[in-house]
């Protein structure tokens, strides 16, 4: 959120200072500023809703505020449920949708997530901290189905909404849910699926999960693999007649157990023991990818900085991501083998006669 808001106050400095005639102080208007992504995996949902500002004196002073990002009282602010009940037509044809028997998704207010007070390079944040107001529901959402996200602003006649279509059916093939639990990372190994309806975007993951011993203690710890993003041209629709493109990512080989030696630290005074392999599969949506593309792209002198938002009748992002994991996988001998005695991986101490 506090590159999203920052973008805004930037542009409103660069504009006052190229047009002599632009009002600096002019008329407040409010405008809304929207970040959610939703995921049906998860327990809880959570919206960041706040409000851009314009005054006199120091933008910085004044965003260290909260008032001046936070509304000060508690939004109207819902989920509207929809479902398919036709795919005849285009699925994108809202006639194809109807609200389900579900009433509609009220979010509350909470601040019981506290932001940080230091970015992500380390620095002293620009804006607030101090009540952090999220809207959050725990209300269990529907693969597949639309939702549209509807706040009532005090005083703004026009709601602020936007609508996301949840990704569903993210199907794998390797590994798959019915294979050997046995994976050869030494041999090379390949992650395969096939798209999911409504996903743009995709990221394949590995969890590593090993145990350490040390001084006489135990403990669990992982590291995770990531992989490069990668994107479908089309999305794939709820038509039962279309099958999914398929994707890979090649995984295993000598990149396997060079990235352990990159993310495991070498220490002679621990032992450790493989225990399993958990592969993560993530996927986003259309609106999500192009949000990624903008924010991530290089300006030159001179160009103007680009601009995305699906909101209507304000500014941000909402749209979905979606999580599947198979986990449990263990090495194979022979993978185990090139773990404890390869050249990349024997400095880690991985031992398999420790106890089980």
């Amino acid at each position: 959120m506090n590159r999203l808001s920052l973008l805004l106050i930037s542009l409103t400095i660069l504009t006052s200072s190229c047009n002599d005639d632009f009002p600096i102080n002019s008329d407040w208007s409010d405008n809304t500023l929207v970040m959610g992504i939703l995921c049906t995996s998860d327990t809880a949902q959570y919206i960041k809703i706040n409000k851009s500002f314009l005054g006199e004196g120091d933008v910085y002073e004044m965003a260290k505020v909260s008032d001046s990002i936070q509304y000060a009282s508690v939004l109207d602010v819902s989920l509207i449920e929809y479902s398919i009940i036709s795919t005849s037509d285009s699925p994108f044809n809202e006639s194809n949708w109807k609200r389900t028997t579900r009433d509609t998704i009220k979010l509350v207010r909470t601040d019981e997530i506290r932001k940080s007070e230091v970015n992500p390079e380390g620095e002293a944040g620009t804006f607030a901290t101090d009540h952090n107001y999220l809207y959050k529901t725990t209300a269990p959402l529907v693969d597949g189905y639309k939702y549209k996200l509807y706040i009532k602003i005090p005083g703004k006649i026009q709601p602020v909404w936007a609508e996301t279509y949840m990704i569903s059916k993210l199907v794998t093939s390797n590994p798959s849910i019915n294979e050997s639990r046995k994976i050869f990372m030494n041999e090379g190994y390949t992650m395969k699926w096939e798209s999911a309806i409504y996903a743009k975007i995709y990221q394949p993951k590995i969890r590593f999960n090993y145990i350490e011993f040390a001084n006489g203690d135990t403990v669990d710890k992982n590291i995770t693999i990531e992989y490069p993003m990668q994107t479908v041209d089309a999305l794939r629709t709820p038509d039962p007649y279309e099958t999914g493109i398929d994707l890979n990512q090649s995984v295993g080989g000598s990149d396997f157990y060079k990235n352990l030696a990159q993310k495991i630290e070498s220490n002679q005074q621990i032992k450790r023991r493989f225990k399993s392999l958990d592969f993560i599969f993530l996927a986003g949506g259309d609106d999500f990818n192009t949000y990624l593309n903008v924010s991530q792209t290089e300006l030159s002198y001179g160009q103007s900085t680009p601009e995305f938002s699906n909101i209507q009748n304000g500014n941000g992002l909402f749209d979905n991501r979606f999580r599947y994991e198979i986990k449990g996988r263990i090495l194979s001998v022979s993978s185990i083998d090139s773990l404890v005695n390869g050249s990349f991986t024997k400095h880690l101490n991985f031992d398999v006669n420790l106890a089980q």
